[in-house]
């Protein structure tokens, strides 16, 4: 939820060894984002978050043969989270603009983790892990038109890709 990032998942177990697990889910306004980017306030307007997607699958392999059941596993993971914004500002001229922004995450890694059964329906699921994020940012720059002689905003695509921490818990409901 720090990322901004609420997925709902289904995880099938495949034999005692193995399970893969699929979700969707939605984003919102990512708290880690801003701590260490700072993007929602800018010194020419401001952003608003606004509804996003997301989807991950991960495939878990349990050394000891105990999926489902209390005990630590390996997973290989796929994730990509939309994050979506506006941005807001008042160009020099007094007219209100509204670019839309946003900004992609894909992750491509391995995690391992342990799940624990605290009663006969729930899991708990802590993880750790590390991937490879390849990042697609859509901003705007705000830039002079000799021709009008005002300022247009300008929307900038840059891509890049990263080493990642991932980690996280997750609550799992047993339906069967």
């Amino acid at each position: 939820m720090l990322a901004g990032d609420v997925p709902i998942a289904y995880e099938y177990k495949i034999s005692d060894y193995m399970s893969a697990e699929a979700g969707i889910g939605v984003t919102t306004f990512n708290i880690t984002e801003e701590a260490i980017r700072g993007y929602s306030l800018r010194q020419d307007g401001q952003t608003q978050s606004k509804l996003g997607y997301s989807g991950n699958v991960n495939v878990k392999f349990f050394p000891e043969g105990n999926a489902f059941e209390d005990g630590y596993y390996i997973s290989y993971t796929m994730g990509h989270r939309n994050y979506a914004q506006d941005f807001y500002t008042t160009t020099p001229a007094g007219i209100d603009t509204t670019v839309s922004e946003g900004f992609n995450w894909t992750d491509f890694g391995f995690t391992i983790g342990y799940q624990s059964r605290p009663s006969e329906r729930m899991i708990v699921d802590w993880f750790i892990g590390g991937a490879i994020r390849q990042k697609q940012r859509r901003t705007s720059e705000k830039e002079f038109d000799p021709i009008s002689g005002m300022y247009e905003y300008r929307l900038i695509d840059s891509k890049n890709a990263a080493p990642a921490i991932l980690g996280g818990m997750k609550i799992s409901i047993l339906f069967r």
